[in-house]
């Protein structure tokens, strides 16, 4: 018997973006648990879509240079896929990953140029170019982030594809 997940479907004033809280700790990680991944850092440094007390997605993103991003994690509950919640929430930070970034070392550089690079795993790379972001070579991200799958085991599977995305004015 497989697992199916009923659809739903919200309306976009229903969603509202912001970083998490301790009481959205167990939603999250349930999350990203479903693509094999756990919540990067503490759970007040991921930014959550979030319907009522619902959490749909999560994302974290960290700062590695004055003008550089890397998206850590993104996922969004099954049931809720293909209906724009990823693309809201990948959407918020790339209008301004400064502002996404817990603990950015610059507040608010909205417009500025910047670099946000992600590994894409599975078949997600089709959604990152959707967005923008084009593949690049591994060494192009930055580090520590470009050694992260050399030791792992589900690497084969996981195909990870490394990408980069330029924004802000100018990009």
């Amino acid at each position: 018997m497989h697992n199916v997940h009923p659809k739903a479907v919200l309306l976009p004033q229903e969603l509202q973006v912001g970083f998490a809280r301790k009481e959205d700790e167990e939603q999250l990680s349930m999350i990203l648990a479903e693509y094999g991944m756990g919540i990067p850092g503490r759970i007040e440094e991921q930014l959550v879509v979030k319907a009522g007390g619902q959490v749909l997605a999560g994302a974290k993103v960290a700062q590695t240079g004055a003008d550089r991003f890397f998206l850590e994690v993104l996922g969004v509950r099954k049931e809720y896929l293909a209906q724009g919640i990823g693309r809201l929430l990948l959407g918020e930070i790339l209008k301004n990953p400064w502002r996404c970034c817990r603990h950015s070392a610059q507040d608010g550089q909205a417009g500025g140029r910047f670099e946000l690079a992600t590994l894409a795993r599975g078949g997600a790379g089709a959604f990152y170019e959707k967005m923008g972001f084009a593949a690049c070579r591994m060494e192009e991200l930055p580090d520590p982030y470009r050694e992260q799958c050399d030791a792992c085991p589900e690497k084969k599977a996981c195909q990870p594809v490394p990408m980069i995305y330029a924004g802000g004015n100018g990009a």
